[in-house]
């Protein structure tokens, strides 16, 4: 589990990274392969998480509540750059006919 929480960190950033270059790619290619690339990586995330709701579960009851916060605070993360994602992916799909 505790490898997990550092993976999900890492791929939050790529998920940054990719929303920027998002933001400013010029080409419609680039939109379709960024988009593919951050939705793969909104998939590869709800697998770690449900992975990690299992696992915060299992976790003694003295460290339970702190594991539990930090999965929230990544579910939380997770649904901000789902939003910000939707918000960009419609904003640019008019942009090509």
């Amino acid at each position: 589990m505790d490898s997990l929480f550092p993976q999900t960190s890492v791929v939050i950033r790529e998920i940054q990274n990719d929303l920027l270059a998002f933001e400013s790619s010029q080409d419609h290619e680039t939109d379709t392969n960024c988009t593919n690339h951050i939705n793969n990586q909104f998939q590869r995330l709800s697998e770690m998480c449900d992975r990690l709701d299992i696992l915060v579960n299992k976790e003694p009851v003295q460290r339970r509540a702190q594991s539990r916060q930090r999965l929230n605070e990544i579910k939380y993360d997770i649904r901000h750059y789902q939003v910000r994602s939707l918000f960009y992916t419609s904003r640019i799909n008019p942009r090509y006919p």
